[in-house]
C-alpha cells in the first residue's frame, strides 16, 4: 500500500514542482525585463536629459517629450505680436490667384505634349499640330517667369516692430505662398533716394546694401499707421 503511494505521489509532486518553477522564472523575466524602465528614468534626469544630445538618442518608450526642432527654427526671431501693420495692399489676393492659376496652366501644357507626340508617331496628329502645341507651352512657361518675377516683387504687407529698427515685408513665393523678410530700417531708402515720383503706380522699396527690391503702390494701397511709415520712408 505505501508502495502504490509512493508511485503515485512522485508524478504528482514532480508536475507541482515543475510548476513551480515555471512560474518563479516566469516572474523573474518580467522583473528583469520591467525594472529597466523604471531605473533609466532617474539615470537619464541625472544626467541632464533636457540637453540636445541626450535627446537625439533617448527612445520613445521612455516617456520623454523632445521638443520639436523644425518648431524651433521656423520661429523668427522676434514675435509677431512685437510687430504693428503699417501698409496694406488689398489686391495681393488676386496676384496669388492669377500666381497660382499659371502655374496649372502651364504645368497642363507641358503634361499634354507627351501624349501630342505620341499621336503624331503613330500617324493621327499632323507635324504642324505638335509644333504648335508645343509653341503654346514654351509660351506658357515664359509667361509663367515673368508673371512670377512680377507678383514675387509685390508687397502685400508691411510692418514694423515697437523699436522702429526692423521692418518685415511680406510677399507672395514662386508657389502663390506668403514670405516674410526682415531687413533693418536703416538700410531701406527713403522714398525721395529712390528717386521715384509718388504719383507713379508702382513705387521701388529699395535698400542701401543693394538687396532684393520690392514694389508697393500708394494708389490701390492702405497706409495703416501714417506715422510708422513715415519713419521708413520719409515725407510721402
Amino acid at each position: 500500500m505505501a508502495g502504490m503511494l509512493g508511485a503515485c505521489g512522485r508524478p504528482c509532486l514532480i508536475r507541482s514542482w515543475g510548476r513551480h518553477l515555471r512560474n518563479t522564472a516566469w516572474l523573474g523575466w518580467r522583473e528583469q525585463a520591467s525594472f529597466p524602465s523604471f531605473r533609466t528614468r532617474p539615470a537619464v534626469q541625472a544626467l541632464g536629459w533636457q540637453s540636445p544630445a541626450i535627446q537625439q538618442v533617448l527612445p520613445r518608450w521612455l516617456g520623454v517629450s523632445v521638443p520639436s526642432q523644425r518648431t524651433q527654427e521656423d520661429s523668427p526671431t522676434e514675435s509677431p505680436k512685437d510687430f504693428r501693420l503699417i501698409y496694406r495692399f488689398p489686391g495681393i489676393r488676386y496676384c496669388r490667384a492669377l500666381s497660382r492659376l499659371k502655374l496649372l496652366q502651364t504645368a497642363f501644357t507641358v503634361l499634354i505634349l507627351p501624349p501630342i507626340w505620341f499621336l503624331h508617331w503613330q500617324g493621327q496628329v499632323t507635324q504642324a499640330q505638335c509644333f504648335y502645341s508645343t509653341g503654346i507651352a514654351c509660351f506658357a512657361g515664359f509667361m509663367l517667369y515673368a508673371m512670377s518675377y512680377f507678383f514675387r516683387r509685390i508687397v502685400g504687407l508691411m510692418y514694423l516692430n515697437r523699436d522702429g529698427t526692423v521692418l518685415r515685408v511680406a510677399h507672395l513665393t514662386f508657389w502663390g505662398r506668403r514670405r516674410n523678410v526682415d531687413c533693418p530700417v536703416a538700410t531701406v531708402m527713403a522714398l525721395d533716394d529712390v528717386g521715384d515720383d509718388r504719383n507713379e503706380l508702382l513705387l521701388r522699396l529699395e535698400r542701401y546694401d543693394g538687396g532684393q527690391f520690392f514694389y508697393y503702390t500708394l494708389r490701390y494701397g492702405q497706409v495703416v499707421d501714417e506715422e510708422g511709415f513715415l519713419r521708413v520712408f520719409g515725407k510721402v
